[in-house]
């Protein structure tokens, strides 16, 4: 999956062309754009706060480049904003306004790991456009168009929802947004307290659906990180850290939650689901782990299990375990999940946890740990 510019953008040129004609050839350089900023000062605060993230991205998660080049970070010196401006008011949940300010800015970068990563302006600034993909009204990627700072306002100050790219605003647009968004009111504003309280029972934390791993940093020496609420799950895994990236949540997730994000560490794959829809303002995030896919060899489930033990030990901890192709899949009835043991000459080389929602998962999902 590509990581989409709902929240953060990654980079314009390191996507392949998709679907359709061919892509148009950019330019080398582009003019210094110009502007105004004509906005609220909370707003132009919301703006700065949505460009720290992507500067956050940049320079400290990292983004994936060719394979040889690995993860890259960029260090950025400044950015600017050079227009922003009130285009559209829209009604939304509960009486509240959602405002879209046309956002343009720009990047002073440090020194570049390769000066073909950006399309510079003259100055040898990166600017927002030609650079970073944002995702439009439905959650689509786009490389160029106006990007858009989603300001929602309900008497409370303003908020923002976002960043969007349209390559013409027009009333459809505006109508899929709104749609996107969940209005006229969604889930979130009609369930029911009994309802929302039995989606949270549904990912209790299980010690059975766990991996236990060591941390001598932590009070016990040791982490577990398993499927189902984890608040602040990732704060004890001790593998390194290595980037993360997200997607609006489509299906029966969306029903629930807004956004599916994966974590990599190295030899740790984890998928959660957050921007619950039975969230509060007063409560911390419900954020809920859905998938885990592990190649450390000292992270074990909770019958013992860790990569690298036999067919013969994995199936002496987990009688019930059957064989689909190269895998042995303990599911048992009563749930919806699976801890997959992907096995190769003999040997266990990964395995996986998997929450499946509506049904059980017997293969893995293609998520294999980077770094593994």
């Amino acid at each position: 999956m590509k990581k989409l510019g709902l929240l953060l953008g990654t980079l314009l040129l390191l996507f392949a062309a998709g679907c359709g004609g061919p892509l148009e050839e950019p330019p080398d350089r582009v003019p210094v754009s110009e502007g105004v900023v004509d906005a609220p000062e909370a707003v132009v605060r919301w703006a700065q706060y949505e460009i720290d993230q992507l500067v956050r991205m940049l320079e400290t998660d990292g983004f994936y480049g060719s394979d040889e080049a690995g993860l890259i970070t960029v260090d950025i010196l400044d950015s600017q904003i050079f227009d922003l401006h009130l285009e559209r008011e829209l009604p939304f949940h509960q009486e509240s306004t959602l405002k879209l300010y046309a956002l343009d800015f720009r990047l002073q970068p440090g020194e570049l790991p390769d000066e073909a990563l950006f399309i510079l302006d003259e100055e040898d600034w990166i600017p927002s456009d030609y650079n970073f993909v944002y995702g439009d009204a439905n959650g689509a990627e786009l490389k160029q168009g106006q990007l858009y700072l989603l300001i929602t306002e309900n008497g409370a100050g303003p908020s923002s929802a976002g960043i969007r790219r349209a390559e013409v605003l027009t009333g459809e647009w505006a109508t899929d947004l709104q749609a996107y968004f969940g209005y006229p009111p969604g889930v979130h504003f009609d369930q029911s307290p009994e309802a929302i309280q039995a989606i949270r029972d549904y990912w209790k934390w299980d010690e059975e659906w766990c991996f236990t791993m060591p941390n001598e940093e932590w009070a016990d020496g040791d982490w577990s990180t398993g499927l189902g609420y984890a608040h602040e799950w990732g704060l004890g895994i001790p593998y390194e850290f290595l980037g993360w990236e997200e997607e609006p949540a489509q299906d029966l997730v969306a029903l629930s939650f807004a956004i599916v994000q994966r974590r990599y560490y190295e030899g740790l794959t984890v998928v959660t689901f957050d921007g619950f829809y039975g969230d509060d303002q007063v409560s911390p995030n419900f954020s809920p782990v859905q998938y885990i896919a592990c190649t450390q060899p000292d992270c074990r489930t909770s019958r013992g299990v860790s990569v690298g033990d036999t067919v013969e030990e994995v199936q002496t901890a987990y009688p019930e375990a059957f064989w689909n192709d190269q895998v042995l899949v303990y599911a048992p009835e009563g749930t919806n999940r699976s801890i997959l043991f992907i096995v190769k000459d003999g040997t266990v080389v990964q395995i996986d946890m998997a929450d499946g929602l509506d049904g059980q998962y017997t293969t893995p999902a293609g998520i294999i740990p980077t770094g593994a």
